[in-house]
């Protein structure tokens, strides 16, 4: 049986935030846009690249989209992360790998499916 992909609901990342930042300001609507481009997607036969694409959703969007007053980065890479492990996968990277992503996509210089095949890349299952 397939496993389902959970998603970090959208109180998990404001929490994400609140823990990182001081002052604090959220575009709800924004993650709440995000998270349902997620659940609407159709899952495909790879559940590795679906949660590839869920990450790179969630990291790219909180980055790109700036839906808290600061700490959009950081709030981005965790939330990716912790939708990562909910997903029973591990990100292999070393946290300078994801600074540098962070900050290319903060000045797009990554594309979405360049996202997604870098994050596939380096997804390892959790057994």
């Amino acid at each position: 049986m397939k496993k389902v992909i959970i998603i970090p609901s959208l109180e998990d990342i404001i929490a994400i935030n609140k823990e990182l930042e001081k002052s604090f300001s959220v575009n709800e609507g924004a993650l709440d846009f995000m998270i349902s481009k997620i659940k609407s997607r159709r899952p495909s036969l790879d559940r590795k690249k679906d949660i590839a694409k869920g990450a790179a959703t969630i990291w790219h969007d909180i980055t790109v989209n700036h839906p808290f007053i600061d700490g959009n980065k950081r709030t981005a890479t965790e939330a990716m992360l912790m939708f990562i492990d909910l997903n029973d996968y591990e990100l292999k990277s070393p946290p300078n790998g994801l600074i540098y992503i962070s900050l290319k996509l903060a000045n797009n210089d990554i594309s979405f499916n360049e996202l997604v095949n870098w994050i596939y890349s380096r997804l390892k299952e959790i057994k």
